[in-house]
């Protein structure tokens, strides 16, 4: 590389014929022109830029020879070498690595290279060149932003897999390439990213590179997995499967919650991913009550969203069934949440069996939350939605009119009762599809068309030309 501010310019014409020497390939004649003494150095144009620089137009063309003749033999400005790396991998074409290496060895800097271009070579001795010599593999433009435009190469992967005790940057551009993979639903390269090591269950912070972010998660745990960020959907089972990620408790308790309140239709399914979930359950009454509070809290639905009235039916379902069980379904630490739970069940479309909840509570529950439910019938709204269907229930309670306190209900009087009451399924294990498999492969007949009748004076496809009689 040559550069000086008092060697002479070129002209107009002659950086014209200088360029044309580049486009042509001409490098016998560009050196004739420099041993010369002919000027190299192109004119300082007001606006830099203005015309292509003849070491950059050697880029385009993918020429190492004539690039390599310009850098030790010409003269550049400074304009001209500013960013020469990154456009030597975006533009070198068949070359590009190799004057990438040249450029590399000569001492570029690396400030300004974007190590995702570097990777997205996927050229070993280039990658490791440049790392060795201080490349930054750090987001957004880094080795995880390489592998997502790379459809997460099986080849970057294996150098991860190489590279990453070397290089403590690469662990943490691994698991954000696997949180932005679980994010997309790429079963495929969770896996492969969860062989090359890349821990799902680790936690970073969500901008692990950023000052205020580190201290945050020094002073808060605000720290976030790649298992943190799967979603509740038909490939959830299979996403799990690809990182390895075991249904130990936390995890199952973890996304039934979120089947309770993102969408019940797969509260069935996810129930049955442990062998004895009811066994579960009560073993886990904190964690089992903290499923059933959420259900109960998102009870009260949205008209205009489209099967809502169904969801509704089956989150009803769900909580009558829990409490069957015996699952603490009123667990409420202050006011607004017996008031919460008051207003979800009094705004469901079915009353008869938001009022069979309330009496299983009452039969299934502790004395505790008999005092909460007393609570939550208090209002004379809710004492109404009671009478309508059990009016012994407020009676049991100690509530209503003292008369009705008096009255002794026969065995058939009552509604419900827990000789006799069989609870909904709603929990219940699909069935497996299965699927049938394909017909075998028949022979295939092609049909040629008929010829169509041939016309005097037209070419015909089926047959000769036929002239006008």
């Amino acid at each position: 590389m040559l550069h000086s501010a008092d060697i002479a310019v070129c002209s107009q014409e002659q950086q014209d014929q200088l360029l044309q020497f580049v486009r042509l390939g001409q490098l016998f004649e560009l050196m004739d022109w420099v041993e010369a003494g002919s000027p190299t150095l192109c004119p300082d144009y007001e606006k830099p830029r203005v015309k292509p620089s003849a070491i950059h137009e050697a880029v385009r063309r993918g020429n190492h020879s004539m690039f390599r003749f310009l850098w030790e033999k010409c003269w550049q400005r400074a304009w001209e070498l500013d960013g020469l790396l990154s456009s030597v991998l975006d533009h070198g074409g068949n070359a590009a690595c190799e004057i990438a290496r040249f450029l590399i060895h000569e001492g570029f800097s690396l400030e300004r290279l974007r190590a995702s271009a570097v990777f997205r070579t996927h050229d070993d001795g280039l990658i490791r060149l440049a790392l060795e010599r201080g490349l930054s593999v750090r987001s957004p433009n880094g080795f995880a932003c390489a592998l997502a435009l790379t459809g997460y190469s099986k080849h970057l992967i294996r150098l991860y897999r190489e590279l990453r005790e070397d290089y403590p940057d690469l662990v943490t551009e691994g698991l954000l390439a696997l949180r932005d993979a679980v994010e997309d639903r790429k079963i495929r390269a969770a896996a492969l990213l969860t062989w090359a090591g890349v821990d799902a269950l680790k936690r970073i912070p969500s901008e692990p590179y950023e000052e205020e972010s580190i201290k945050a998660s020094e002073e808060e745990p605000d720290l976030i997995s790649a298992l943190d960020g799967v979603r509740l959907d038909e490939k959830t089972r299979d996403l799990l499967k690809a990182l390895k990620v075991e249904v130990t408790e936390d995890v199952w308790f973890k996304f039934l919650d979120q089947a309770g309140w993102l969408d019940i239709n797969f509260f069935a399914d996810v129930y049955h991913w442990v062998p004895k979930p009811e066994e579960m359950l009560s073993t886990n009454p904190e964690r089992a009550a903290k499923v059933a509070t959420s259900l109960v809290r998102h009870l009260e639905g949205w008209d205009w969203i489209p099967g809502s009235a169904s969801k509704q039916w089956r989150r009803l379902e769900v909580c009558e069934y829990l409490t069957w069980l015996g699952t603490p379904m009123l667990v409420a630490e202050s006011d607004s949440d017996v008031r919460q739970f008051r207003r979800s069940l009094s705004k469901v479309s079915d009353s008869k069996a938001a009022v069979r909840i309330l009496w299983l509570i009452h039969e299934k529950g502790d004395e505790a939350q008999r005092s909460r439910l007393r609570e939550v019938i208090r209002t004379p709204a809710m004492q109404v939605l009671v009478r309508q269907h059990d009016r012994f229930l407020l009676g049991d309670l100690g509530l209503g009119p003292k008369a009705l306190a008096k009255v002794k209900p026969g065995k058939r009087d009552r509604p419900w009762r827990l000789e006799t009451y069989k609870p909904p399924t709603p929990c219940q294990k699909p069935p497996k599809v299965r699927e049938e498999p394909r017909p075998p492969a028949g022979p295939t007949y092609y049909v040629s068309p008929e010829p169509a009748p041939a016309r005097k004076g037209y070419w015909n496809r089926y047959s000769h030309f036929h002239r006008n009689g």
